[in-house]
């Protein structure tokens, strides 16, 4: 029996270990092994504890938020759509304008999701959607706190911790990415 991280690492292995990706790797002067390792350990800085391995059978509804520099059919960071709908039902009472209102949610998912601005300008938000009967595993975990401005020390003025605590859902890049589609734009 494997702890979650050492199933993690096999998971990342055997997408790492693909022809195309072996070279590339080879490319940049490493190995599978070693970039799985690297990919667990930038796991285990994202998350708040240790995640669990979780079968999720569709019909069901994971959202991305990505930037112009993100993946987005390959992204392996999601969350339960269900997110995005309480928070879009929590400002549906306060009279916004367009813009305010996704410039709204979109500050609530980066404190949210703890998404530094350094990764992820959050201009659109992609979905994948599960079709009814397939399967797919996830990891699923509470987003760890992190810097808003990550490559910047905390300041009283200038930047500050992320909450974080929203339940995230790692994939590992090897589903369908016919089942991956835009859902929304969050530029105001």
């Amino acid at each position: 029996m494997h702890t979650v991280w050492e199933q993690l690492e096999i998971d990342y292995l055997k997408i790492l270990t693909l022809p195309h990706n072996e070279i590339e790797l080879r490319v940049k002067g490493t190995s599978p092994r070693a970039a799985a390792r690297a990919a667990v350990d930038e796991v285990k800085s994202a998350l708040a504890g240790v995640p669990a391995r979780r079968e999720f059978v569709g019909p069901r509804l994971f959202l991305r938020v990505v930037g112009s520099w993100n993946r987005t059919y390959s992204g392996e960071w999601w969350f339960d759509a269900d997110l995005l709908n309480r928070l879009d039902a929590a400002y549906a009472r306060i009279y916004f304008r367009a813009a305010e209102k996704k410039a709204a949610v979109r500050d609530m998912l980066r404190e949210l999701l703890a998404i530094t601005t350094e990764w992820n300008q959050m201009h659109e938000v992609w979905a994948l959607a599960l079709p009814p009967g397939e399967r797919l595993v996830g990891y699923v975990g509470r987003g760890a706190p992190q810097k808003l401005f990550g490559s910047m020390p905390l300041t009283a003025t200038a930047n500050r911790m992320l909450v974080g605590q929203a339940e995230q859902v790692l994939f590992p890049p090897m589903y369908n990415p016919l089942w991956v589609s835009k859902y929304e734009n969050l530029r105001a």
